[in-house]
């Protein structure tokens, strides 16, 4: 029995999003009034021909999840290529729609590969790989983001720290440690990920030791936009 297996690379880095069969450069875009236009580049590092599909959608984000809808404020083209082996294809995107006027709008774009027809008798799963490319679309306004931190004591040796952007553009936290004040050692390090205006993520926190009651907490996150600091106390 063919199975197919879709295997979802959300890009979270600034560099490639890279895969078995095809890499997609950059892994983020941002567009504005001034700048409406981009590319994107697909190269095939495989040794056969990939067949990739194109799918915009809005992205927002909802108790602690990533939210996706179908739009067509952003158009890509072409919506479907074959990419032959070593060779590279150019993806355009453009603005459909004029930005919000106060804050960053948020979306992305999935590229699929289509998988080819199983040979004749084949038993297994093919995998099928599906990119989720950041596009953020900026208004003429100044925008950026503004975390406030919180955080919760769920029992003597777990945490739930929390963020939430109440600013007008997304921040992308790539790294966050927790130590003791006034020690350097980490006692938690969590990975991070995309915070959107408006929207907030919480992370479950396992620590290694017991954490003394009212045991303030510093905290390190490393983002795309610099270092943030805090001074935390576990409430109940």
């Amino acid at each position: 029995m063919q199975k197919i297996l879709i295997l979802l690379v959300l890009a979270m880095t600034p560099l490639w999003a890279a895969a078995a069969s095809f890499q997609v450069n950059p892994v983020r875009v941002t567009l504005s009034a001034q700048h409406s236009t981009d590319v994107l580049r697909v190269t095939n590092s495989s040794n056969t021909p990939t067949l990739v599909q194109l799918q915009i959608e809005a992205w927002s984000q909802n108790n602690n999840r990533d939210v996706y809808t179908p739009s067509r404020n952003l158009l890509a083209t072409p919506p479907i290529f074959t990419v032959a082996p070593g060779s590279q294809q150019v993806v355009r995107i453009g603005m459909r729609t004029h930005p919000e006027t106060k804050q960053e709008t948020c979306y992305r774009l999935f590229l699929t590969e289509v998988p080819p027809a199983p040979a004749p008798g084949f038993r297994g799963v093919q995998i099928a790989l599906r990119v989720g490319i950041p596009i953020f679309v900026e208004p003429a306004n100044t925008i950026a983001p503004d975390i406030h931190w919180s955080m919760q004591r769920l029992s003597a040796t777990s945490l739930r720290l929390s963020a939430v952007n109440q600013g007008t553009a997304h921040l992308q936290i790539l790294k966050l440690e927790l130590s003791k004040t006034g020690q350097s050692q980490p006692v938690a390090r969590e990975n991070g990920g995309y915070i959107l205006p408006g929207a907030q993520a919480s992370w479950e926190i396992k620590l290694p030791a017991t954490l003394a009651a009212n045991q303030p907490l510093d905290l390190t996150a490393t983002t795309d936009q610099g270092t943030l600091h805090a001074q935390l106390v576990p409430g109940r």
